[in-house]
């Protein structure tokens, strides 16, 4: 039987494991900047002379530091994390976290709504879908969720701003920052994982309704919509919450397209602008931040799953 005790066992190996894997992607970031190939002081001073000297380009290796044994290397950026210190950007010479900061307020936006679209959706049509098993519903529903895994997310975000910013002036072309702007962008993002995410929510609903337990409430007279969202819904729950955790966090990476677009300044316009004028700190930084938000979703669904769902946690129901 399934105890409190065991829960807090659980949860602790759960944030354990989350301390564990940040660790590692902290150091797979420290050797993005180490084993890339760039030297950052090469970059910082022939950006402002192209004809500079050696002797210019070690003293600003001596100045990073990035003349210091590996491991002195690695334990002071392991500290500048700790404190929030990801190091100076080449492209504006300003802190990355401060870059960061300013351009991931109006990403989180975006993704907040892209996933309200996703859990509303997502439920509604997954379990409609299932109460009407091979009817007119769940066919079109199939259908659409095929056609929508194959649509690329900025593909979609141009159709959108053709149609409803250019033909149908509903909305402007270049996002403001008002919430108004930003529906077309995080419905772009969302109709994806939406198609995605419903088709294992059905999966996982029918895969549920063959259990015992439904037999049983069968049996006592309860009706389909009733045992669906009575018990076999939050059963069913899991594989949904994991997939919506993972592309939540994924969410933030692939952005970067849909934000080009719509000509926002969010965290993925950031890293593109990064890559382009090879700024080896802001690349680690803002795939860094990716990273941990990536694990740290993950490990809140894990979570969520212990706590929400009696048969993933072990309870007999």
């Amino acid at each position: 039987m399934f105890t409190k005790g065991n829960l807090g066992r659980k949860l602790l190996k759960r944030l354990l494991n989350f301390v564990i894997v940040v660790w590692g992607v902290v150091t797979l970031s420290f050797c993005l900047q180490v084993f890339t190939g760039t030297d950052p002081a090469e970059m910082i001073v022939r950006k402002n002379n192209l004809f500079a000297t050696e002797e210019q380009i070690q003293a600003v290796r001596t100045e990073l530091g990035l003349d210091a044994p590996f491991h002195e290397r690695y334990l002071d950026y392991i500290k500048g994390v700790f404190h929030g210190d990801l190091g100076t950007a080449i492209t504006n010479r300003k802190p990355v976290i401060q870059n960061i900061m300013e351009a991931l307020p109006v990403t989180c936006i975006i993704i907040i709504m892209a996933m309200v679209w996703i859990m509303l959706f997502t439920t509604l049509v997954a379990v409609f879908s299932v109460i009407r098993k091979n009817g007119i519903f769940d066919n079109a529903a199939r259908l659409f969720c095929i056609i929508g895994i194959c649509v690329p997310s900025f593909w979609l975000a141009l159709i959108l701003l053709s149609v409803f910013a250019v033909k149908i002036p509903v909305f402007s072309v270049i996002a403001d920052g008002s919430i108004k702007s930003l529906i077309l962008p995080s419905v772009s993002m969302a109709v994806p994982v939406i198609c995605i995410a419903t088709r294992v929510l059905r999966a996982s609903i029918l895969n549920e309704l063959k259990s015992d337990y439904v037999v049983y409430a069968k049996a006592r007279g309860f009706s389909n919509t009733q045992i669906i969202y009575g018990e076999v819904l939050r059963n069913a729950l899991p594989a949904a919450i994991t997939l919506f955790a993972q592309y939540c966090a994924a969410l933030f990476g692939t952005s970067a397209l849909v934000e080009n677009v719509f000509s926002i300044e969010g965290l993925g316009s950031y890293l593109i602008k990064s890559c382009e004028g090879m700024d080896i700190y802001g690349i680690s930084g803002a795939i860094l931040v990716c990273a941990v938000l990536f694990v740290f979703f993950n490990t809140v669904a894990d979570i969520l799953s212990a706590v929400i769902c009696p048969a993933y946690r072990g309870e007999r129901i």
